[in-house]
C-alpha cells in the first residue's frame, strides 16, 4: 500500500526509479524504469503526495510477480489514482529486452474526463 503525505503546493511532481518483475513468456527478470508525473490535488489542508518509502516498498513487491508490461502499467496507474486522486497523471514504463527498448505510457486527466460526453 502506498501511503501519502500532505504538504505545501507545487505545480508538478516527477518521480523516476527502477524495479523488476518476472516476464510471463520466458520467466526471466524484466527490469523497468518507471517515471511518474502528476499534478497533485490540493485543498486548504495541503496537497497530497506519494510517500517515497512506501512507493519503494510497493514497487519492490513486484520482484517475484509474473506480469505483462501492459498489465503492469495499468495496475500501477490504477493504484496511483486510487491513492492520490491526482488532477492528472502520466506513468511511463521503460524496459529493454535483448537490445529492444520498449516504452509504454498511460495517462489520466480528470479535467478531460469531466468534459467527456
Amino acid at each position: 500500500m502506498i501511503r501519502t503525505i500532505k504538504a505545501g503546493p507545487v505545480d508538478y511532481v516527477h518521480l523516476e526509479t527502477s524495479f523488476s518483475a518476472i516476464c510471463p513468456v520466458d520467466h526471466n527478470i524484466d527490469n523497468y524504469v518507471i517515471e511518474v508525473d502528476y499534478k497533485p490535488t490540493c485543498s486548504d489542508g495541503g496537497c497530497i503526495y506519494m510517500e517515497l518509502n512506501s512507493l519503494r516498498e510497493y514497487l519492490d513487491g513486484f520482484k517475484d510477480r509474473v506480469i505483462y508490461h501492459e498489465d503492469l502499467i495499468n495496475e500501477l496507474i490504477n493504484e496511483f489514482v486510487r491513492t492520490l486522486n491526482p488532477i492528472e497523471i502520466t506513468v511511463t514504463l521503460t524496459s529493454n529486452y535483448k537490445g529492444i527498448k520498449y516504452v509504454i505510457r498511460r495517462s489520466i486527466n480528470k479535467r478531460d474526463s469531466q468534459h467527456a460526453p
